[in-house]
């Protein structure tokens, strides 16, 4: 199938000249005589590509080009701008509206011909490879989702199995598997869509006092098994701006790690404190710590800390985290002291000053 070529120039002999030409190549192409015609004629048909003149009356080029750029259908089609101005200035003006490349005239139809396959051979890789990441996506997401059920059966009948008196260490280990399995994806699974700017959080005031009792229940065997004493220092019945699914994750992510990465018969602490702004929750465990070194990569992606190999996990937790407190329009920091233990302390807007904080809502 022949690529189609829009040519936006307003004198008759250049359009028809360039016309007559890019035929010869074996191109289809559409005249469009002003900017007005130009933006019609994309959103018929999407052509391959665009030489557009930008000496026109009414719209020119270069507000056409950013009128295409602002647009569904014109926001990748490359553009090649033609025009008879020569100033550097001119040419960085089109590059920086978002034109892929310029050409002065006189040029030469070889140059113009060779500019052009360039820009379309490059968007279409652009586009193979876009529509693989997408296939490919689909098929994680359908793995994980199949993954998720599955697990989700072996991790209830594991669990019922030790509530009715099985207490065989191997039914143990298949239900310690399960959950860390399923922990894993979920984390995946949340992971892909905030990358992608899938994941949209809604948000409401929420209760942060009554989520952190929710979220300990969930967490209470964790801690019981490494004897882990969970101690609430104070309480907090302030509401937070943000999402309450979003900020249970984060909850049971960096309470989770506290239980995790603490010494056996060890404490968590969570305290609670409220300024005019913010509310902040800091969770201080009795682990191992982290060295200075390493605290400004752990939340990077995959990022596990030195000593951290024993424990199962593969390092999104965190980067999770902070994905999704600054969606929030939140912040999270970490305070830790090798052979002592950590102390990560989340704020979140409070309810009352939502108002102050508008340009950092939830995305």
């Amino acid at each position: 199938m022949k690529k189609q070529i829009l040519i936006v120039e307003d004198e008759n002999d250049c359009a028809e000249l360039l016309s007559y030409n890019l035929q010869k190549e074996q191109y289809e192409t559409v005249i469009a005589r002003n900017g007005k015609e130009a933006i019609e004629a994309v959103q018929r048909r999407t052509p391959d590509a665009i030489l557009l003149d930008v000496m026109m009356p009414e719209l020119n080029g270069w507000e056409v080009c950013g009128l295409l750029r602002e647009s569904a259908k014109g926001r990748t089609l490359p553009i090649i701008m033609l025009t008879a101005l020569s100033d550097e200035d001119d040419r960085i003006k089109g590059l920086s509206l978002g034109a892929d490349d310029y050409l002065a005239k006189p040029y030469s139809m070889k140059e113009l011909v060779l500019k052009l396959k360039k820009q379309i051979d490059r968007q279409q890789t652009i586009d193979r490879l876009r529509t693989r990441e997408q296939e490919q996506d689909t098929s994680v997401q359908y793995m994980i989702h199949e993954l998720q059920n599955s697990l989700a059966a072996i991790g209830g009948f594991s669990s019922l199995a030790l509530r009715k008196g099985e207490s065989s260490k191997y039914m143990r280990t298949i239900n310690l598997a399960a959950s860390h399995a399923e922990s894993l994806l979920n984390d995946a699974s949340l992971l892909s869509r905030l990358e992608q700017g899938k994941e949209l959080l809604t948000a409401q005031p929420v209760a942060l006092g009554l989520l952190v009792d929710e979220t300990l229940e969930f967490l209470q065997d964790a801690a019981k098994r490494k004897q882990i004493e969970i101690m609430h220092v104070n309480s907090s019945s302030s509401l937070v701006h943000g999402n309450k699914t979003a900020i249970k994750q984060v909850l049971i992510n960096l309470i989770s790690n506290a239980v995790k990465y603490n010494r056996d018969g060890g404490m968590v602490k969570i305290s609670f404190d409220s300024s005019t702004d913010w509310v902040n929750i800091s969770i201080q465990d009795e682990g191992s710590g982290i060295a200075q070194t390493e605290i400004d990569r752990i939340f990077d992606k995959f990022y596990r800390a030195v000593g951290s190999e024993r424990i199962k996990g593969a390092g999104l937790g965190l980067y999770i985290v902070k994905h999704l407190v600054e969606a929030m329009g939140g912040r999270v920091t970490v305070v830790s002291r090798p052979g002592i233990g950590s102390t990560f302390t989340v704020s979140f807007i409070k309810v009352e000053a939502e108002a102050s904080y508008s340009g950092q809502g939830v995305a």
